[in-house]
C-alpha cells in the first residue's frame, strides 16, 4: 500500500480521450472503401437485408457512388482534410486540458469509417494503462446516425468491462453548451466583419446543417430539435441587422430527408431578391468535402447563377481557439459532474 506521503501518491490520474469524427478518404484510391465502410454501418443505413444481400448490396452502392466522389474528393485536393484537422485538434486539446496539471491528458483523434479507426485507437487506449477514458463525439449534435452509432460502437467495445461505467465517460452531444455557442456565434461576427459585404442594413446567414432521413425523426431522434435550439441560441446573440435561415444538405438516395434543403433554400433566398449570403456549416466542425466542396463550390455556384452577387462560405470551427476551449470547458465538467 502506497504511504500518503510517498512521492507515486501523488502520480496525476491518467485520463485517455478519445475525439471521434467520420473520417475521410486519405487518397483517391481509398474513396471506395471508405464509402463501403460509411455504407455497411446499419445506424446510417437500415437496410432490412440478411447480412449476405447486405453486404452485396452495399458493395455494390458503393461502387456505383465512387466516381462521383472520387471526383469530388479530386476538387478539394485529392483526400479529405478532416483528419489533419482533427489531429491538430487533439493536439491542442491536449496542451489545453494539461495546462493545470492535476490530471494527465491524452488525446487521440479516432476515425469511424477510416483510419485511425476507432476500434484500434481503443486497443491502443486499453494497453495504455489509463484510469479514465472520455469519449467525446464531435458530432456537436446528437443523431442516431452519427453519435448514436459512436455510442453503439463504444458499448460493443467495452463488452469485455475494459473500463468500470465511472471510468467510461461518454459526451455524445453539446450543441447547446453556452462554451460552444460562444464559439459559433464568434466565428460568424468575425467573418461578418472581415468579408467585402456591401449592404450591412441587412445581412443574410445561411446556416446548411447535415441532413438526416425524416423517419429518423418520426422515430425519436432528437437531431432536429437540436439544431434549431442551437440556431435560435446563435441568433439572438447576433446583431439586428443580421438575418438567419436553417437548411439541411447532403441527403442521400430517394427517401424523404430534412428540409428545406440548402439548395433549395438558396433559390428561395435568391427570389426574394437577397444579393448577399454568408453560409455557415453549423454542426461541422472539421472542413470535409461537405464543405469545401458542397458548400464552397457547388452552392457557391448555384447561388451565383440565381442572381446572389456575393457568396462567402465561413471554414468550419477547426482549430478555433474558443471552439477548443469549450470542448476543453466540456470535457473537464464532465469528469467532475461524477
Amino acid at each position: 500500500m502506497t504511504h500518503p506521503h510517498h512521492p507515486l501518491s501523488h502520480c496525476p490520474m491518467k485520463v485517455a480521450v478519445i475525439i471521434s469524427n467520420m473520417g475521410g478518404p486519405d487518397s483517391l484510391e481509398s474513396v471506395e472503401p471508405y464509402l463501403f465502410n460509411i455504407f455497411s454501418d446499419p445506424d446510417i443505413i437500415d437496410i432490412p437485408l440478411p447480412a449476405p444481400l447486405r453486404k452485396r448490396f452495399v458493395r455494390w452502392f458503393a461502387g456505383k457512388r465512387a466516381p462521383k466522389s472520387i471526383e469530388i474528393y479530386r476538387q478539394i485536393g485529392g483526400r479529405s482534410p478532416l483528419l489533419d484537422i482533427t489531429q491538430n485538434q487533439a493536439r491542442l486539446l491536449e496542451a489545453t486540458l494539461n495546462r493545470n496539471g492535476a490530471m494527465s491528458f491524452r488525446v487521440f483523434p479516432a476515425m469511424r469509417y477510416w483510419h485511425p479507426f476507432v476500434e484500434d485507437v481503443w486497443s491502443e487506449i486499453v494497453s495504455g494503462g489509463f484510469d479514465k477514458l472520455v469519449v467525446l463525439s464531435m458530432y456537436p449534435f446528437y443523431s442516431t446516425t452519427t453519435a448514436g452509432s459512436l455510442v453503439n460502437l463504444v458499448e460493443r467495445l467495452n463488452r469485455d468491462g475494459d473500463f468500470s461505467r465511472e471510468n467510461l465517460l461518454i459526451i455524445d452531444r453539446y450543441g447547446d453548451h453556452p462554451a460552444f455557442i460562444n464559439a459559433v456565434v464568434e466565428q460568424i461576427l468575425r467573418a461578418l466583419v472581415t468579408e467585402d459585404i456591401q449592404d450591412r442594413d441587412q445581412i443574410h446567414v445561411l446556416c446548411s446543417a447535415h441532413s438526416i432521413p425524416v423517419r429518423r425523426i418520426k422515430k425519436g431522434d432528437p437531431y432536429r430539435a437540436e439544431v434549431e435550439r442551437a440556431v435560435e441560441a446563435v441568433r439572438e446573440r447576433l446583431p439586428d441587422n443580421v438575418r438567419m435561415d436553417l437548411a439541411f444538405q447532403s441527403k442521400i438516395g430517394p427517401i424523404k430527408w430534412l428540409e428545406p434543403a440548402t439548395p433549395d433554400k438558396i433559390d428561395e433566398l435568391a427570389a426574394r431578391g437577397v444579393k448577399e449570403l454568408v453560409a455557415y456549416p453549423l454542426g461541422f466542425v472539421a472542413d470535409n468535402s461537405e464543405t469545401l466542396y458542397e458548400i464552397g463550390i457547388l452552392y457557391k455556384n448555384r447561388a451565383l447563377e440565381k442572381g446572389i452577387e456575393h457568396f462567402c462560405r465561413i471554414d468550419a470551427l477547426n482549430t478555433d481557439e474558443l471552439f477548443i476551449d469549450a470542448l476543453d470547458q466540456i470535457v473537464m465538467e464532465k469528469i467532475h459532474a461524477l
